[in-house]
């Protein structure tokens, strides 16, 4: 019999962030042909009161699944410990008639806090079991403090089950305290029918980034080894596709270095569009300082695309030697010396393709629908 589940997490795409968290809403469409699904987005009541009225509409039906976004209290950079209750509170003011019209047979939150733990409180008052996906920074941060830290531990405790990207996640969850049996490592997929091969795109000596614009995803290291290689002569290009804080700093310091035509700012793209970009270049490097298991770079060696990218998080489990090259985080000559190496690698399309063969929605999902049966 087909359970209905109802997801909670902030990381899903909106009218007005199309590009926010496209990993989820594939996983979610893909488990929706296991069970029936539906997702409440919980939106940043200071991010809510800008939206036009259109899209604070009552709950949307895409692709097999039913969405409704709903606000959010908290308060900005003061008293974090409390935002799990203020999200319980939230989404029982706003949200509880719907939530109990859903009939939901499980709850899953995906992201760990405030989500995982307001759904562990939300979950006892609608008598259900939940489970918790953790992704990576709501446990390489979070966890950092101790209140935060103690709630994400009661929790995942409470849980059925707990999702995790990576076996490194995993083990971070065990040593907080987790019990390990409740943890269940799940990679995500890729989209196989567009993140593939074509040779002919490629360009040679063409770099890409894909993501944020912030300080913790490396990509000011990632410029000034690019500026490096250009003084060294290299004939090399640089792809960002990404929007962020860092955007203006990054133009002025690529103006003030002379590499302006040399580098190309896409700004936020379609992740249908980020395929295209992916076999266009040469390497697509991520050195990030911390990390869970970055989608990008599945579906960068699910395009035979290789990879430079940071030794830090779940990295290291899908990235062998004969698909990319590891590199120590925060360090430009490092960095520099990696893209080098990379560079001039002959690198097997078909060693790297036949690599990322296993990370697939198709799989994903089943076993997310496996873990959900056994445990509730």
């Amino acid at each position: 019999m087909r359970k209905k589940i109802v997801i909670i997490s902030n990381l899903y795409p909106s009218p007005w962030e199309p590009n926010r968290a496209t990993f989820n809403k594939q996983q979610f469409e893909h488990l929706s042909e296991h069970a029936d699904v539906s997702i409440l987005v919980p939106v940043a009541w200071t991010d809510w009161l800008k939206l036009p009225k259109k899209h604070k509409q009552a709950a949307v039906s895409q692709q097999g699944v039913t969405i409704r976004y709903c606000w959010s209290f908290y308060t900005p950079k003061v008293m974090r410990r409390l935002y799990s209750v203020f999200m319980l509170a939230s989404l029982l003011l706003n949200s509880f008639t719907w939530l109990k019209q859903q009939k939901a047979d499980v709850l899953m939150a995906s992201w760990a806090y405030p989500e995982g733990v307001a759904t562990a409180m939300l979950a006892k008052i609608l008598g259900v079991p939940f489970f918790i996906k953790v992704h990576g920074s709501d446990i390489n941060d979070y966890t950092n403090d101790k209140a935060r830290a103690k709630q994400i531990r009661w929790a995942c405790n409470r849980s059925q089950g707990v999702f995790s990207v990576s076996g490194e996640l995993k083990r971070k969850l065990i040593a907080l305290g987790v019990d390990k049996s409740k943890v269940h490592v799940v990679y995500n997929g890729v989209n196989k029918a567009i993140f593939m091969p074509n040779p002919q795109l490629t360009e040679k000596n063409t770099l890409l980034y894909v993501g944020n614009l912030k300080r913790e995803k490396g990509i000011g290291e990632l410029l000034e080894a690019f500026i490096a290689l250009k003084e060294r002569k290299f004939e090399v290009k640089l792809l960002i596709a990404g929007t962020g804080a860092l955007l203006p700093s990054l133009e002025q310091r690529v103006k003030d270095a002379g590499v302006t035509e040399f580098v190309e700012f896409l700004g936020s793209v379609n992740h249908q569009d980020i395929a295209p970009l992916i076999q266009r270049a040469q390497l697509l490097v991520l050195p990030s300082y911390a990390e869970g298991v970055p989608n990008v770079i599945l579906e960068a060696l699910s395009c035979g695309t290789p990879v430079v990218a940071s030794r830090v998080g779940g990295i290291p489990e899908i990235l062998f030697e004969d698909c990319g090259v590891l590199v120590e985080e925060k360090n430009i000559v490092a960095l520099t010396q990696g893209i080098e190496l990379a560079l001039a690698t002959d690198w097997r399309v078909s060693a790297i393709v036949q690599m990322a063969k296993g990370f697939c929605w198709h799989k994903n999902s089943a076993q997310l629908k496996q873990l959900i049966n056994e445990n509730c």
